[in-house]
């Protein structure tokens, strides 16, 4: 049997993996920046129920889904 030269491609689990760390990242980062923001949000305007942490927090979540989903379709 021929011997065939190594291959330089990756294998097919490494790309679906770091697509999906990526992902992940993106979900963390938008909901963690969205609760950090409203986190200070509430400290500089005093409020005494952090309303402006959980809305924040929701609208990261937000933007962060409609990018994943964005690149999920592709």
């Amino acid at each position: 049997m021929p011997s065939r030269p190594p291959s330089n491609n990756r294998p097919d689990g490494a790309n679906s993996a770091m697509r999906h760390m990526g992902m992940a990242s993106t979900l963390a980062a938008g909901i963690g920046g969205g609760t950090w923001l409203g986190m200070r949000w509430d400290a500089a305007a005093g409020h005494e129920v952090a309303w402006a942490t959980a809305l924040c927090a929701l609208l990261g979540m937000a933007a962060s889904f409609s990018i994943v989903f964005r690149s999920l379709n592709r």
